[in-house]
């Protein structure tokens, strides 16, 4: 195997690692550069947040675990709004793994920020809670 196919292939998975990630903490489907799909409106990252505290069931005291992790995930909204959606229709194949790769390092940096929230949200948690919190950020893009 090539270096650059292995290359692409390890882009390939960090990225499905993290539209997997993404999907199940915010809700909303990962933006695919070279297909030109988009993200989901960043106010749809309330929709989410509302959602995600329903699930989890987040009493009064869990709620500032809670309100750092509905930050992180509404500054990642914002963040991710802001990049491109897609290269230029005449972008080379370089140029598209350009972008991906450019919009790939945002998403991470974006879950980097939301780890630290997380882990204060995971310990506040009650054991059934951690239950529900394991199946809804494995359940990925779809479930």
């Amino acid at each position: 195997m090539s270096r650059l196919t292995r290359l692409l292939a390890a882009v390939g998975a960090l990225s499905v690692t993290i539209w997997t990630v993404q999907c199940a903490v915010a809700g909303s489907g990962a933006v695919l550069l070279a297909q030109g799909q988009s993200a989901r409106p960043p106010q749809n990252v309330e929709t989410s947040i509302a959602e995600l505290h329903r699930k989890l069931q987040i009493t009064a005291a869990q709620e500032p675990q809670f309100g750092a992790v509905a930050n992180v995930m509404r500054e990642n909204a914002r963040a991710e709004a802001g990049a491109p959606q897609q290269p230029p229709a005449n972008a080379t194949a370089v140029d598209d793994l350009r972008a991906f790769i450019k919009y790939s390092e945002l998403e991470l940096a974006g879950l980097r920020k939301m780890l630290p929230a997380l882990e204060g949200l995971y310990s506040a948690l009650s054991p059934g809670q951690k239950k529900i919190a394991d199946a809804v950020f494995r359940q990925g893009p779809g479930g």
